[in-house]
């Protein structure tokens, strides 16, 4: 057989209905087992409990979600947190338990006033910072002025001598009038601080204020 000329066309033909047939077998058997694997994996699904639908799921949600406040309503001894919190804002009271009266009264009390009757939040300060120098005097020559301005209506007047007592403030302070403004306008530097300076045209303003009520009632006293 193999010297024949025949045999060539008879063992080409066997050979590879041969090897087709085991080409055949190895897959059969592949799918065979991803099959039985398929077929595993659905068996275990339903053997599985079914997810809730949708309804049951929101309904669920729901009590989970309400059931604590559902508690709380019907529980009569039940106090929330922030009862004095909204209480204070029915009454009108702030966090501390105060009215906006109470607020007012506080702080009229807490205000300072000068000897003269000058409230002290009625001055208004003003000074300027300069950088240091690298050679002496270190500062700059306006460093240490202050500058004070004052309303003439925040002074508190005599009530029968007040025009007489305006008058002779505005003649003492003389061109530091701002007429304009109807302001008072001072500034000192004649210390080397600017809490001394400060000091100073407090006290000076006092001396104004005072002198001239002095000399408004002097004048009152010799028209008589």
């Amino acid at each position: 057989l193999q010297t024949g000329p025949h045999c060539t066309q008879l063992v080409v033909p066997l050979c590879t209905s041969v090897a087709s047939s085991s080409v055949d077998a190895a897959s059969y058997l592949q799918q065979k087992r991803s099959i039985s694997s398929i077929s595993s994996k659905f068996s275990d699904r339903k053997s599985c409990p079914s997810p809730p639908s949708s309804s049951s799921s929101y309904a669920a949600l729901r009590n989970m979600v309400t059931s604590p406040f559902q508690a709380q309503s019907n529980d009569t001894s039940y106090v929330s947190p922030y009862s004095d919190f909204f209480a204070n804002i029915e009454a009108g009271r702030t966090s501390l338990g105060t009215t906006g009266e109470m607020e007012q009264k506080i702080s009229k009390l807490s205000v300072q006033k000068l000897d003269c009757g000058i409230c002290e939040s009625d001055l208004r300060f003003r000074t300027t910072s300069y950088g240091r120098f690298a050679l002496p005097p270190y500062v700059a020559p306006g460093e240490h002025r202050v500058t004070v301005t004052l309303s003439i209506d925040a002074i508190p007047w005599h009530a029968e001598r007040g025009e007489a007592e305006k008058e002779i403030l505005l003649q003492i302070v003389g061109s530091r009038y701002n007429p304009e403004k109807n302001e008072l306008k001072l500034s000192s530097e004649k210390f080397g601080s600017r809490i001394e300076n400060k000091r100073y045209l407090v006290g000076m303003i006092e001396k104004i204020v005072s002198n001239s009520r002095e000399l408004a009632t002097e004048f009152a006293k010799e028209d008589l």
